[in-house]
């Protein structure tokens, strides 16, 4: 399996939450070739990034939300170029701009029916003239653009570059926790410095988050719990740097998953207990490799927008197994650890992206560390209880049935009452 590749797609900075951001990468795109001033913005969105998009800061805004305005930024003043980080740049005029374009009505968005999980398109208008972009299939994922309804640019036709995306995922599907841990460990130098980067990124946006009261300010709440428990940090930490991304910080992700609030749950449980326990920076390295690996390998089955917090379920997953590397454990007991946070979590639904996830990070993260020490100690879900037992192959495909199929009729009433509030 190429871990260079699977790293570069799977785990990359994002600034803000992942679906406006591909909101406004959509808009970038589309705004970079129109080159008009503009009558019209529509935007079609699935469900998922729709409902996950409706009530999360969009940074640089001062705490403004949602997938309209982060169209409007995306088409006054994004720049395709920077990818999910379109909108870094933008200034005070340009919100005070699209507030008014947007007030004038001229900005419109309506859930697609029958596409992808995750979906964008963006079209512009003026007069009789348009252009349009979209997103599917993954957030940065920008498949087609038009110009007055002809195609100047279709990704389907590069079918080479998206080969490689291809590959990866079949060979990962493949794979059980004892050859993902093998993986995890044969890292190359640039590999590590890399994902230690991604730790350093999120652990500098939990500090932001633990210093000043972002969001709903969870994280920071907990932090004032007079506690040097390990649990209580990294519950706090977690959900300290995803108050600060759902809140509209300026400060960027290390995602995973396609998502900021998988990578904080992937990542943070992992550095902290290797700086409690006193680990080298090479097997911090190798666990936050396993930690990713397992989270992808959860949503190759339940898919990457879901009705169950993939959160908790996929990245939590990943964060559990990489707590047990890190102690020298073995895989059967990161498989036990797996499990028995499944037993705790797998009911835990998504009603979108929102300041509350910090709430559902940070469950996911003590949990993650809990059901590790649990399973170090030989305890926990060693053997069939309910719809689980302790095999990584079986867990997936069991909640990838679950969320596809038990729970497709929660989230469309879940965007049923979304809309109607």
């Amino acid at each position: 399996m190429n871990l260079s590749d699977f790293f570069k797609n799977e785990v990359k900075p994002a600034l803000g939450c992942t679906e406006p951001g591909a909101v406004a990468l959509a808009a970038a795109s589309a705004s970079k070739h129109f080159g008009k001033k503009i009558d019209k913005i529509n935007l079609e969105l699935s469900g998922n990034v729709y409902k996950n998009g409706l009530n999360v800061g969009i940074p640089g805004t001062g705490g403004e939300t949602g997938n309209i305005l982060a169209a409007t930024l995306g088409v006054l003043a994004g720049n395709p170029d920077k990818g999910l980080k379109s909108l870094e740049d933008i200034k005070e005029a340009d919100i005070e701009k699209a507030k008014s374009l947007i007030e004038s009505g001229a900005v419109t968005q309506k859930v697609a029916l029958d596409v992808p999980n995750v979906y964008v398109k963006v079209t512009l208008r003026k007069d009789e003239e348009t252009a349009s972009a979209t997103i599917k299939g993954r957030h940065d994922n920008l498949t087609n653009i038009t110009l007055n309804d002809k195609t100047i640019y279709n990704k389907d036709k590069e079918i080479k570059k998206n080969s490689k995306k291809t590959e990866y995922i079949d060979e990962l599907e493949k794979q059980d926790m004892e050859s993902l841990w093998n993986l995890a460990s044969d890292i190359s130098d640039d590999l590590e410095d890399y994902l230690l980067e991604g730790s350093n990124m999120n652990i500098e946006a939990a500090e932001q988050g633990l210093a000043d009261p972002w969001g709903l300010g969870i994280g920071y709440s907990i932090n004032k719990i007079e506690s040097t428990d390990i649990l209580y940090m990294i519950k706090a930490y977690a959900s300290a740097a995803t108050d600060t991304r759902m809140g509209g910080g300026p400060w960027p992700i290390m995602s995973s998953a396609g998502s900021g609030n998988h990578g904080i749950t992937a990542i943070i449980p992992p550095t902290l207990y290797a700086r409690e326990i006193g680990n080298t920076q090479r097997e911090l390295a190798e666990a936050l490799a396993l930690s990713h690996l397992v989270t992808r390998f959860i949503k190759i089955y339940t898919g990457l927008l879901t009705p169950i917090c993939g959160c908790a379920v996929a990245a939590g997953a990943g964060a559990t197994a990489s707590i047990v590397k890190l102690a020298g454990g073995t895989p059967k007991q990161a498989e036990i650890a797996v499990a028995s946070l499944m037993s705790s979590l797998m009911g835990m639904t998504c009603d979108g992206g929102k300041g509350s996830c910090a709430l559902k990070v940070s469950t996911a993260a003590g949990e993650a560390y809990l059901n590790a020490v649990i399973a170090l100690m030989d305890g926990g879900l060693n053997m069939p209880q309910g719809v689980l037992k302790p095999d990584l192959g079986y867990v997936a495909k069991i909640l990838g049935e679950i969320s596809n199929k038990g729970l497709k009729g929660m989230d469309e009433s879940m965007l049923s009452i979304i809309q109607r509030q």
